[in-house]
C-alpha cells in the first residue's frame, strides 16, 4: 500500500518529524511505501514540517525569553522564511521562574532576519512561548519605543509594561510589501477570563494571585497600544496566542490563519494525499477538541475529500472519535500505563505499526 504520514507531534516524546520517520521505517519493512508528511497546528515543532520541502536551515543568535542571547533557526525557501516563535522565547529555553522576568523581543530579530535575507513572505508558528507580554518585546526589536512619564526608554521586559506612558511607531520596521501569516490554533482573544493571561498564564509560571497583576499589565499595554494603531485587534480570534504575540502583530498588519490548514497548503498534503490508498495521523493525546481545527481533524479533512481511509494513532486517545477517522488505535490502551508509554514512546508506536500492518 501507499500510505501517506502526517502526525503531528506526540508531546513530551517525539516530534512529528521523528514519529513519522519511525511509522515509515516500520511499513517499509513490511513491504509497504511509506510518504512522510510531517504536520502541525501553528504549536512549537512547526519548523519540523519543512526540513525534506527544500528549505535552507539559516542559524542565528537572538535573544531569549530571560534576556539572554540563544541559539536560533528558522527556514527560507526563495522569499519565503518559516519561523518559529519557541526558538526565540519557548518554553524549553527558561532557566529561572519569574514569568515577569521574561520578553518576547528575540521574535523581533528572528522577523528582522528574515526581512534582510530578502523574504517577502513570512509564515510565523505561535505555539510555545513563555511569554505574557502582549508582543512588547517584539515591539521594541522591530524598531517601536516607548517612554515612561519623565521621557525615559522603558526596557523590554515584561515586569516595565506598566511604567509605558507613551509607545511611538516613527522608527518601527513596515511591512509593506511583505506578507507576513500567523500560524495557529488558538482562537482566544487578547484580555478577559478567556484571554491570554487567564488561560495560558498558569501554563508560564504565573500564580494565581498574580493573575490579576499580570492581565493589569496586558491593560495597559493595550490602552496605550490605542493610540498608534489604527485597529484594535484585542478581540479579534487569536489575539490571545502566545501571550498576546497575536494581538500585536494583527496590530501591525499580519493575517491570522488556522495553522493546521496553512501547513497543509504549504507542504502540499492535499497532492500527496489524493494519490495514496492511506492516511494515518495522530498526536500525543487526542479528544474531542482534536476536531476543532488540531492538525489530525486537518488531516482528516483532507483524506475524506478524497474518499481515502485515515487512521489516527495517538499515544492516549480519552474520548469516541471513531465518526471521524476510519480507525483509531492509542498506544496507552487499557493495559499500558501513560507514563511507561510517554518514556518508550518510539517502541510501542513501531509495535502498533507493525502489529496493524505486518
Amino acid at each position: 500500500m501507499k500510505i501517506v504520514l502526517a502526525p503531528d507531534s506526540y508531546k513530551g516524546t517525539l516530534d512529528q518529524r521523528e514519529a513519522a520517520d519511525i511509522m515509515a521505517r516500520t511499513l517499509k519493512e513490511a513491504g509497504h511505501l511509506a510518504i512522510t508528511k510531517p504536520m502541525s497546528d501553528g504549536g512549537d515543532g512547526l519548523l519540523n514540517c519543512f526540513v525534506d520541502e527544500g528549505y535552507e536551515k539559516i542559524d542565528l543568535s537572538v535573544t531569549g525569553p530571560e534576556g539572554s542571547t540563544v541559539p536560533a533557526v528558522y527556514y527560507m525557501k526563495e522569499d519565503t522564511a518559516i519561523l518559529e516563535t519557541a526558538e526565540a522565547c519557548g518554553l524549553h529555553l527558561l532557566t529561572g521562574s519569574n514569568p515577569a522576568l521574561r520578553t518576547s523581543f528575540g521574535v523581533g530579530e528572528l522577523i528582522l532576519h528574515a526581512l534582510d535575507r530578502g523574504a517577502r513572505r513570512i509564515i510565523l508558528g505561535l505555539g510555545g512561548s513563555a511569554t505574557n507580554d502582549g508582543g512588547f518585546g517584539m515591539f521594541m526589536a522591530l524598531g517601536g519605543m516607548a517612554k515612561d512619564a519623565s521621557g525615559k526608554p522603558v526596557s523590554v521586559m515584561n515586569e516595565d509594561i506598566d511604567k509605558i506612558d507613551e509607545l511611538l511607531i516613527d522608527s518601527l520596521r513596515k511591512l509593506d510589501g511583505v506578507e507576513m501569516t500567523i500560524a495557529s490554533d488558538v482562537t482566544n482573544p487578547l484580555l478577559g477570563d478567556c484571554g491570554a493571561i487567564s488561560v495560558f498564564g498558569p501554563q508560564k509560571g504565573v500564580e494565581p494571585e498574580q493573575i490579576s497583576q499580570f492581565e493589569n499589565l496586558l491593560v495597559h499595554l493595550h490602552h496605550k497600544a490605542t493610540d498608534i494603531f489604527k485597529e484594535d485587534h484585542s478581540s479579534t480570534p487569536g489575539a490571545g496566542a502566545a501571550g498576546g504575540l497575536g494581538w500585536m502583530l494583527m496590530n501591525m498588519g499580519t493575517n491570522m490563519k488556522n495553522g493546521g490548514t496553512l501547513i497543509a497548503e504549504m507542504i502540499r498534503l492535499e497532492d500527496a494525499v489524493k494519490n495514496a490508498d492511506l492516511v494515518i495521523t495522530g498526536e500525543g493525546r487526542s479528544d474531542i477538541q482534536t476536531m476543532d481545527g488540531k492538525a489530525p481533524s486537518v488531516v482528516a479533512a483532507c483524506a475524506d475529500r478524497h474518499g481515502v481511509p485515515v487512521y489516527l494513532i495517538s499515544g492516549q486517545i480519552t474520548e469516541d472519535l471513531s465518526a471521524h477517522f476510519t480507525q483509531t488505535w492509542s498506544l496507552a490502551d487499557d493495559s499500558r500505563d501513560v507514563n511507561d508509554v510517554m518514556e518508550n514512546t518510539e517502541e510501542y508506536l513501531a509495535e502498533l505499526i507493525s502489529r496493524i500492518f505486518g
